[in-house]
């Protein structure tokens, strides 16, 4: 990069950072914690920078795709157990703990437990869906795979957190709602559980 073309490559790397950057961080820091988050999003931005032209007009799929793989790489060299599992499960049991007797707060357990013990596979597109609230086609791009792939792949953990955690019932649609309306009371156990971080995880 030389020149009048070294300069507008800069530019648009700035400004690409200054858009996207706080997307990515708080994208790692859901993964892998605060102290670790700003490394993944330095390692990210490198990326960017070095393959610069192959970033399309829609960027943040694609740097979620590149965070993706520098929190792989982290985890694999400090071979840290992933911290949001016990967060979930110890968010979880304390609800339990206040309120033994609210439905509400015992089938939210249910569910964080339940995602603990899902594969990285299904919860990856979870949080994909849920927190990051990334459309099919968005979802589909950050994961490489067809938008039919992503939807039936997210329909697949959907259902397989609903049945481990027991809360099937809750998320099976009555007969007058669309085909990917959520409950009404999914929606409520999850948004009054703030331990699951990610209320939309079941719907």
């Amino acid at each position: 990069m030389i020149g009048s073309d070294a300069g507008d490559d800069a530019q648009r790397f700035t400004a690409l950072y200054r858009e996207h950057h706080l997307r990515v961080r708080d994208f790692a820091r859901r993964r892998v914690g605060t102290d670790l988050a700003q490394e993944v999003v330095a390692e990210t931005f490198l990326v960017a920078w070095r393959r610069l032209d192959d970033i399309p007009g829609v960027a943040i799929p694609w740097l979620y795709r590149v965070a993706l793989y520098e929190i792989a790489n982290l985890r694999r060299r400090q071979a840290k157990a992933v911290r949001l599992h016990d967060a979930l499960r110890e968010g979880g049991a304390e609800a339990a703990r206040e309120d033994q007797a609210n439905e509400v707060a015992e089938l939210a357990r249910a569910v964080a437990i339940a995602f603990g013990n899902l594969n990285e596979r299904d919860q990856e597109i979870l949080r994909l869906a849920a927190w990051e609230q990334l459309s099919s086609s968005q979802g589909a791009a950050v994961l490489r795979c067809s938008v039919p792939a992503y939807r039936m792949r997210l329909h697949r953990a959907r259902l397989r957190l609903a049945v481990a955690s027991g809360a099937r019932e809750h998320l099976r649609p009555q007969p007058h709602d669309p085909p990917t309306a959520a409950p009404v009371r999914a929606r409520a156990f999850t948004r009054e559980h703030p331990s699951l971080h990610g209320p939309e995880l079941v719907v």
